[in-house]
């Protein structure tokens, strides 16, 4: 598959090699983690049913763009914007974690992140105009892409068919939710644990368990749960109400299992590696 259309060579030929950490920040724009602080604000501050109908499709994102790399494997470029030895030695394990230059190269997760997050906040926050806010849009996931490009990480055809997947799985998951305006929130959930599923059963056709895969299903099973019992029940389910189980161990077991997530990813993404060495 030929991706390499002279991009990478002339998005760098614009920047120099100073602004390598700078654009290593830009570039989390488009990062699971920084989405994931955008949403809980989202959630906090704004509405909450909005957060996890753009949380349960991001999470069916990641595990489309996983599921592709998975089976099908394409290599990244071999062109790094810079030597990591050439910046300095307390920049070089945030610059290395900010890149994320590992694994395979087709598509672009983070555009397909930022055009997720970035066009369903576009469409539901009350800000300013709705063509302002999709040319704002429009702008970030952009500027993500391009960010991809110049560190070397990606070519120009992975970035654009990372944000032309994520624009199709908004528009199918759009007309579904428009019809059941009432549970949007559910099924957004439901269609992110579904694609999960597929993602670790794609997973393990081609290679061993994967932990980050494995993750990525708790985590949409335990949001699944949280929503049907604590936001739509209100821990009024029928088996609460009747103490066959109860309301203090099964919020216990919700933090056990939130908790165990967050080590099991931290261990999964070599975070204690990157901090400690």
């Amino acid at each position: 598959m030929q991706r390499d259309v002279g991009a990478v060579d002339l998005f760098q030929s614009f920047v120099p090699d100073s602004l390598a950490m700078v654009i290593a920040l830009l570039t989390q724009l488009g990062a699971l983690w920084f989405v994931g602080f955008v949403l809980a604000g989202v959630y906090l501050f704004h509405d909450r049913e909005d957060a996890v109908v753009i949380g349960g499709l991001l999470l069916a994102s990641t595990s489309t763009w996983r599921a592709i790399k998975e089976v099908y494997p394409i290599p990244r470029p071999d062109r790094p914007m810079v030597a990591v030895e050439s910046l300095p030695t307390l920049l070089q394990p945030a610059f290395q974690y900010a890149v994320v230059n590992t694994g395979p190269g087709f598509p672009s997760g983070h555009a397909m992140t930022g055009t997720v997050v970035y066009f369903l906040l576009a469409e539901y926050l009350p800000v300013s105009t709705r063509r302002r806010r999709y040319t704002v849009a429009i702008g970030i996931v952009a500027l993500v892409g391009a960010t991809r490009i110049t560190l070397g990480v990606h070519y120009l055809v992975d970035v654009i068919a990372g944000a032309a997947l994520a624009q199709l799985l908004i528009v199918a998951a759009g007309r579904l939710l428009a019809r059941y305006p009432d549970r949007r929130a559910l099924i957004a959930i439901v269609i992110g644990v579904c694609l999960a599923v597929v993602n670790l059963c794609a997973n393990l056709l081609v290679n061993p368990v994967n932990p980050k895969d494995v993750i990525v299903v708790t985590a949409a099973l335990t949001v699944l749960g949280w929503w049907i019992v604590v936001v739509r029940n209100r821990w009024t389910l029928p088996a609460i109400r009747s103490r066959r189980v109860s309301p203090t161990a099964l919020k216990a077991t919700f933090g056990s299992v939130i908790a165990a997530q967050v080590v099991l990813g931290l261990l999964a993404f070599n975070v204690p590696a990157i901090v400690l060495g």
